[in-house]
């Protein structure tokens, strides 16, 4: 599949292409990854350790100007660390994470830090990259938990007066600590000389133990640091980011640690959303770059689903990215903006790492175990795991998307949605905006009726104590949000069917929506009807939702079509590519 066609489309798609600076971003960025990073992979070693190669690479990242791009960014932050790190992750998941060495740690400091702080740490010498320690040694504590294991406590004033801080904390899978300039860590008050928790930041050579940890044994993101470090330290109270009071005798922070992180790790799950995404993107290219190796249509179908759900994912991850970024950049209606990054981020994340590992596996079954391809498909899947987990695991992302997806407006939103959805419907006929609307319809009356429902006894059907119920109509929303941003996106490029880009295009939007119009009538059905012998539903209500389901089933008619119409695009595509 030729490059250029590739970059042109997806310029399109994700609204860049009238952005010369954005074009700019993502262009380094890929000559990077394309000119740096294949030599240094075929000849590193296979360790978990930091290695002389790993750091060349830092060091063609940083000249290439990708890892301050927050310090770069007055306002647009999101969008270029989001091109950069899809165009690095279609090579290598490890290097886009070292990517994010110079805006992960910046970040709550650009955010919240006080004016020395952002002087000090943002775009400074020595402090280009620094790492972020959250995660705390037992498992499933860390940014999320009720309480920090990492402690601080009054360690009396300095020569000058200022108060200091005795620093004991433990990290655990914590990235960017082999070169990491500085470090912010969670921790939280004794109780008595500091009250509350905070970020606090910590440098190399403060007094006391600073130890950049053991490797983690890890079997993806080779390229990545990631150790297990501990800080016995004594630090000066102003290194608390946003500052702290003095109450009663007691240093207090100013801003609690989750306050601290709540932006940061909202724009992380759309950069880990699009990392993820870019493995189905490479892979579709990939296969079509070097051949699909014979003519079974099983193969050339299964490759269709991949991209198709590839490119929904990458939409709604942009959609994310700038929605995030209008959080930034609004005045008036910045609590609107955040209400609707604080719902897109943690669903991009989910859908990226739900639908596709198994779309990926799909494919992978047509490879020949041991040969190049078959091994880097099943590379990007281990990859993918551990992304899974970075910023929380699936189930807390559905937490946070169940959490939003019952507010007043968002359901407003959502109905909006769809009026928007039906009003476009007549134009994108190949889009899959019919299907998307009848299958958003019938999510949202599916809510409802869920909302209402009660036993004998009144207990809800839908609360949070049914996760199976609450949790999967939550997989449906994002599924449906996806597949939402790849028709605004292709109504934006305003798709027709002439040309070969806007026809494979409306073509693969039809198949995203197909796709998750099929699961979503599933997970309603199973939602609504599974539970009958407890949860009594009327035979009004059942009528209405089978003469619903009906019209989602009625609105799939031509999505097989489309799939082997980008099947065959698809093989058409290896073969001109092959010869």
């Amino acid at each position: 599949m030729d490059a250029a066609w590739w970059n042109r489309a997806h310029a399109a798609l994700w609204r860049i292409a009238a952005r010369d600076d954005l074009l700019e971003i993502a262009s380094r960025a890929c000559w990077t990854a394309r000119q740096t990073l294949p030599p240094l992979l075929a000849h590193s070693p296979t360790t978990h350790r930091w290695t002389a190669s790993n750091a060349l690479l830092l060091g063609a990242l940083d000249d290439a100007g990708i890892t301050n791009l927050l310090a770069r960014s007055e306002n647009c932050l999101i969008l270029p660390l989001a091109l950069s790190i899809l165009e690095l992750a279609l090579i290598d998941a490890g290097a886009a994470t070292c990517m994010l060495s110079g805006s992960l740690a910046q970040m709550p400091i650009r955010d919240f830090g006080t004016p020395v702080q952002r002087n000090g740490y943002l775009n400074a010498p020595g402090t280009l990259h620094g790492a972020l320690c959250l995660t705390e040694p037992l498992p499933g504590a860390g940014a999320e938990a009720a309480s920090l294991t990492g402690r601080m406590s009054f360690a009396g004033a300095a020569v000058d007066g200022q108060p200091q801080l005795e620093i004991h904390k433990r990290g655990r899978f914590t990235s960017h600590m082999d070169f990491a300039g500085f470090v912010l860590a969670a921790v939280e008050g004794d109780g008595q000389g500091v009250r509350g928790s905070g970020l606090v930041i910590l440098e190399p050579n403060d007094t006391g133990e600073f130890d950049r940890g053991a490797p983690v044994r890890k079997l993806g993101h080779r390229f990545a640091s990631t150790t297990n470090p501990v800080f016995r330290l004594r630090v000066p109270a102003a290194r608390l980011v946003g500052g702290f009071t003095l109450e009663q005798g007691a240093v207090v922070p100013r801003h609690s640690h989750r306050i601290l992180l709540e932006p940061t790790l909202r724009r992380m799950r759309v950069l880990l959303a699009v990392m993820t995404a870019a493995k189905a993107l490479e892979t579709v290219h990939e296969r079509t770059r070097f051949g699909l190796g014979g003519e079974d249509l099983d193969q050339h179908l299964a490759l269709a689903n991949l991209w198709a759900a590839g490119e929904a994912a990458a939409s709604l991850g942009f959609s994310a990215a700038r929605s995030n970024d209008a959080v930034d950049l609004s005045t008036e209606t910045a609590h609107a903006a955040s209400r609707l990054a604080a719902l897109l981020s943690p669903a991009a994340k989910l859908f990226s790492s739900s639908a596709l590992p198994p779309l990926l596996q799909r494919v992978a079954t047509f490879t020949a175990p041991g040969d190049q391809i078959h091994s880097n498909i099943q590379a990007r899947l281990v990859d993918a795991q551990i992304e899974d987990m970075y910023m929380g695991p699936a189930a807390l992302q559905r937490r946070l998307v169940s959490a939003t997806m019952t507010g007043a407006w968002f359901l407003t939103q959502f109905s909006t949605w769809i009026k928007e959805v039906r009003v476009r419907a007549p134009h994108l006929p190949k889009a899959g905006a019919g299907t998307l609307a009848a299958s958003m319809e019938l999510w949202l009356w599916t809510l409802g009726r869920l909302r209402q429902t009660c036993d004998a006894r009144g207990a809800k059907l839908f609360c949070d104590a049914r996760q199976g119920v609450t949790f999967s109509m939550a997989d449906a929303l994002c599924g449906l949000l996806a597949a939402h941003s790849m028709a605004m996106d292709l109504d934006q490029w305003q798709v027709r069917p002439q040309g070969a880009e806007r026809a494979i295009f409306a073509d693969l939007g039809f198949l995203a929506a197909g796709q998750v119009a099929g699961r979503v009538a599933q997970i309603c059905t199973d939602a609504l009807c599974g539970s009958a012998e407890r949860f009594s539903v009327s035979i009004a209500d059942q009528r209405d939702f089978m003469l619903r389901r009906a019209g989602v089933d009625r609105s799939l008619r031509g999505v097989a079509d489309a799939r082997e119409r980008i099947a065959e695009f698809l093989r058409v595509q290896s073969g001109c590519t092959a010869g």
